[in-house]
């Protein structure tokens, strides 16, 4: 039975998250279209055992959800994938120093791998950006960790 309430708790926030999609208030035609969100890819440094990403991230139609994949340097495999949850960065409009450590142990993630950041805005819009994999960076640098 608790399999059955997962499925329904499942079916009904998807069916929900959805719903908002189709939900207008007036004519689509006499709205502003909400332009995709953008990003800015800062940094991509493998630092120890975690993969350090940066990036600036603006999304006038709100986040709904943020994920990062770590690809192999051709793209196509994925060898980290992590989605990005919290309210300090979902359901926001802007990300002014989005800051996250990714736990890349025993992925194999090498320099050169591709960072793959794709944010979704609450209005369905979507968009990726890809920097590729650096070595972590000099200890003279400076560099704040959150």
């Amino acid at each position: 039975m608790k399999t059955n309430n997962k499925y329904t708790s499942f079916v009904t926030l998807l069916l929900l998250v959805l719903s908002l999609g189709f939900t207008a208030c007036g004519s689509d035609d006499d709205d502003p279209q909400v332009p995709a969100p953008t990003i800015k890819l800062e940094e991509a440094n493998i630092e120890g055992d975690e993969l350090c990403v940066e990036a600036d991230i603006v999304a006038q139609g709100r986040t709904a959800l943020i994920i990062i994949n770590i690809c192999d340097a051709t793209g196509k495999t994925v060898k980290v994938s992590q989605p990005v949850s919290g309210s300090k960065y979902i359901g926001v409009l802007n990300i002014d120093g989005f800051h996250v450590h990714v736990p890349i142990a025993g992925k194999n993630v090498v320099e050169g791998d591709l960072l793959k950041l794709t944010v979704n805005d609450a209005n369905g819009l979507s968009t990726t950006a890809q920097k590729s994999i650096t070595e972590e960076e000099d200890q003279d640098e400076e560099h704040d960790h959150d």
